[in-house]
């Protein structure tokens, strides 16, 4: 039914016309894979791995309608008062799958299209843990294993150095930080961001918030630790003088978004029908109700992997 309703919004033009609305705003999207098998896996109930041939069409949809820039891009615009041209999109991967390398990389690479990759530090692979880290990376040749295992720092630092990919942080252990102490939430923020820092050159690096939660309080704690920003799961393109800086949202991508649900999320579209579904249910309080996770999960998304 909602994939009914995607087609027929994308056909009667509701996706342009919603883009053409949204086109001073910069739209975020988070992907944390891309993968070459032709099926779901059973690891990935979620679908969080989008299929490569759909990864193509997704990137070249962007690229006919968008402008695809560094979120490095993004954020100099917003410190320097520089209005960015209209239909800006800022691509970022969470989790940092090996497949990023071997399926997402050279497609990306290919139509120069820049990308975030927020990295989870304590799975990343040290260099005597890496194995044969060059000859992998020379090879570029996709295995299933790389949907489930993570980069290594050598990789990252090629894929840095030679296409120019932006390393950022999702934290060390991926966990709740709402769940955490406040000390265990402090050595997750700090020791993460001093290890990508390494990789960040000069400027700062980014924060994913771990499943999408987040608070005031964290975007108060990754700020004072010197993140250049935090972006979360929640959906909804940015505004550069208005959307806070440690609260950016992004658009979820997953495995299930052809082309018409594909242009409903960026465009705007799926925002808006959250919200008037929301209002229904203020509206209605005795309808029945579903958890936040639910409900992102029939988004085409799911908040226990982010």
């Amino acid at each position: 039914m909602k994939k009914l309703l995607f087609a027929l919004l994308h056909a009667a033009g509701v996706t342009r016309l919603a883009a053409w609305r949204n086109r001073r705003r910069v739209v975020f999207l988070c992907y944390h894979g891309v993968t070459e098998r032709t099926t779901r896996a059973a690891h990935d109930p979620h679908g969080i791995h989008v299929p490569a041939p759909l990864f193509e069409r997704q990137l070249d949809y962007l690229v006919s309608r968008y402008r695809v820039i560094p979120l490095s891009e993004y954020l100099a615009a917003r410190r320097e008062g520089r209005r960015l041209p209209p239909y800006c999109a800022v691509l970022t991967f969470d989790d940092g799958f090996r497949n990023f390398l071997t399926a997402a990389a050279p497609r990306l690479a290919a139509r120069r299209l820049p990308a975030s990759l927020f990295v989870i530090t304590d799975k990343t692979a040290d260099e005597d843990d890496a194995g044969n880290d060059s000859a992998a990376h020379d090879a570029l040749r996709w295995s299933p294993a790389d949907d489930l295992t993570h980069l290594s720092w050598s990789e990252l630092r090629a894929l840095a150095r030679e296409h120019g990919f932006e390393i950022g942080s999702h934290t060390c252990s991926h966990s709740r930080l709402p769940s955490l102490t406040p000390a265990e939430t402090e050595r997750e923020l700090r020791d993460s961001f001093a290890a990508v820092a390494l990789l960040a050159g000069e400027g700062a690096p980014a924060l994913s918030y771990p499943k999408g939660d987040y608070s005031s309080v964290l975007a108060r704690l990754a700020r004072s630790v010197g993140y250049a920003c935090a972006v979360t799961v929640d959906g909804g393109a940015n505004d550069p003088a208005h959307t806070d800086p440690f609260a950016l949202g992004r658009h979820l991508i997953g495995d299930r978004d052809d082309r018409a649900a594909f242009a409903v999320r960026v465009s705007g579209v799926r925002d808006s029908l959250a919200r008037l579904r929301a209002a229904c249910r203020r509206l209605f309080p005795a309808a029945a109700r579903q958890p936040r996770a639910e409900v992102r999960l029939r988004a085409g998304g799911t908040t226990e992997h982010y």
